[in-house]
């Protein structure tokens, strides 16, 4: 296996980055801060500032810098990709606003350039319908002022903006009310 066919997730550990030109691969301080930070990207995806702190307290600033060159070049940190597959991750499996996306990946460090591409397009509706779902059926045959608190509440938790949750507790009231048609046309209702 070489170190483009490893992915996060890959059972098996990453083949060991060569160091860049001038450091040495038998520095000892090099290779026990390369190791941290293979283990480290080994658990998840992690980015390139939260490589640097979480190895900062124990090796020297040339060192990381030495081992944050060498990953990169090595396709182990892209911020980018990490952006894009934290973005990826919270979609599939725990929906979030975009608001919170931005807010959770601006505290692993990644760049503000680089959230805003990774958020392009981003669905907000989609998300928030897929993030206040489960809630919604547990909540069915009850009172809409309950059912509109408690999904608001929970949705606005999760980042999104109000006029996409207005939008979504709509869309999940008229669904229950109509679990034939769920409020939406679809070509066969047409014909």
């Amino acid at each position: 296996m070489t170190n483009s066919d490893w992915h996060p997730g890959q059972v098996g550990e990453p083949q060991a980055p060569s160091p860049p030109d001038g450091a040495s691969d038998r520095n000892p301080d090099y290779l026990a801060a390369r190791s941290a930070a293979l283990r480290l990207r080994g658990y998840q995806g992690r980015s390139e500032a939260e490589v640097r702190r979480r190895l900062s307290p124990r090796y020297d600033s040339q060192v990381i810098d030495r081992v944050i060159t060498a990953l990169t070049q090595q396709g182990y940190l892209d911020d980018a990709a990490f952006a894009r597959q934290w973005r990826s991750s919270r979609e599939r499996r725990r929906p979030r606003g975009q608001r919170l996306l931005r807010q959770e990946l601006l505290s692993k460090g990644v760049p503000e350039e680089t959230i805003r591409e990774a958020l392009e397009n981003f669905d907000g509706p989609g998300n928030a319908y897929r993030a206040g779902h489960s809630l919604a059926m547990r909540l069915a045959g009850g009172e809409f002022s309950q059912f509109r608190r408690r999904l608001w509440s929970l949705l606005q938790r999760r980042g999104f903006d109000g006029g996409v949750i207005t939008e979504t507790v709509q869309t999940l009231w008229q669904e229950l009310a109509d679990p034939m048609n769920g409020g939406i046309d679809t070509p066969s209702d047409e014909e």
